[in-house]
């Protein structure tokens, strides 16, 4: 059977073409008519930068404008004006860009993606797609005023596709919005840099990384530990890694005298992640919102049981009974049971593991960029 054709007036190419030529990448022909916009990629800190980042890598041509940094209000708001002016450029000069693929959140993220979306669509006709990573997307919605509610629904109604990380969020854009077309794509990650595993003497690692604050669940693991010194003193560590709310952080970690069961490490690199993947035993993370995070896949990959909660789409990817613990945000007997399970159950560590990395496989580059080149 002859291959379906991917038509419109701008595109004319075989599915099946692409795909064989593709060795991987989104090639050249294809990838030069996108232009990606989202947060900073190179020296990212967060989420949404990783995936751009593993993204830069699989395209043979890589158009990006950067639409947020890390930094005061004052440099966000400089690094938006540049992007704006960037993209006029962009969309007055490059004859090639058809695409225009923009990576957001909630918030703020949605009041400049709102202005790109305006620019692009509307003043310039472009094809849009919209990558909705926000972790409190449907409670930004929830919470904002007629007028802004409006505009979301403008945005997700009009562009020409929507890309979503998981099953539960598709559900959510589906039954508040009619957007056109919409997809689920896998977050991305890479692939793992070191796959030895640290073995298990007489105490147990379990790592945390992220934004130190409450929706991360940072506090909850923290008290936890303080309320059980005396039970998980010499037997855990656990190693915390991100930036945020470090004086209370800190504050906590001495007030209740955890010094030598928690080690704060500060934010840390892309190697530095790597090599404490590779020395921790369980990921841990009991967030009270998420969308699919990138550190938990990342977990996965480097073969860890994971504990976590039931939001988002954790659940599609942490399995009870499989790969991991699943718990309810907020609830530190749940936190305290997960832990002791893996204290008492050392051989669930490594069967758990595995389960893990080969649930993750779909999320690796090669994966991935199959289903962008679907879409």
């Amino acid at each position: 059977m002859e291959a379906k054709k991917l038509q419109s007036n701008q595109f004319n190419f075989s599915y099946m073409e692409i795909v064989k030529s593709s060795n991987g990448i989104i090639p050249k022909y294809l990838s030069k008519q996108i232009l990606t916009i989202g947060p900073q990629h190179i020296n990212h800190r967060g989420g949404v930068g990783a995936v751009i980042d593993s993204y830069s890598k699989y395209f043979d041509e890589f158009k990006y404008i950067k639409s947020q940094k890390p930094g005061s209000t004052l440099t966000k708001s400089v690094t938006f004006i540049q992007c704006l002016i960037l993209l006029f450029w962009k969309l007055l000069t490059d004859e090639h860009l058809k695409i225009i693929h923009i990576h957001g959140a909630s918030r703020g993220s949605f009041y400049r993606k709102y202005v790109v979306f305006l620019i692009a669509k509307y003043l310039f006709r472009k094809k849009l797609y919209y990558h909705i990573h926000g972790a409190e997307y449907h409670l930004f919605y929830a919470e904002s005023k007629a007028v802004v509610k409006k505009r979301i629904t403008k945005l997700i109604n009009n562009a020409d596709g929507i890309i979503c990380l998981s099953t539960k969020w598709k559900a959510f854009f589906e039954s508040n919005f009619k957007p056109k077309r919409i997809f689920i794509v896998s977050n991305i990650i890479d692939y793992p840099v070191h796959d030895a595993r640290k073995v298990i003497g007489n105490q147990l690692t379990f790592l945390f990384l992220g934004q130190i604050g409450e929706r991360k669940g940072i506090f909850d693991i923290l008290k936890v530990l303080s309320k059980n010194k005396s039970k998980y003193e010499g037997k855990l560590q656990l190693v915390i890694g991100g930036n945020g709310e470090l004086d209370k952080l800190n504050a906590i970690i001495s007030k209740y005298g955890l010094e030598t069961m928690v080690d704060f490490v500060g934010w840390i690199s892309k190697s530095e992640k790597a090599n404490w993947l590779q020395k921790s035993n369980v990921y841990i993370l009991p967030s009270y919102n998420e969308g699919l995070p990138i550190s938990i896949l990342e977990a996965m990959s480097y073969g860890h049981p994971i504990i976590s909660t039931n939001v988002g789409g954790i659940s599609e990817i942490v399995k009870p009974g499989k790969n991991g613990i699943l718990i309810e945000p907020g609830n530190l007997e749940q936190i305290e049971s997960a832990i002791d399970f893996f204290l008492h159950s050392y051989e669930k560590i490594e069967t758990y593991g595995k389960v893990s990395k080969k649930m993750v496989k779909k999320h690796l580059p090669k994966s991935v960029i199959a289903e962008l080149l679907t879409i």
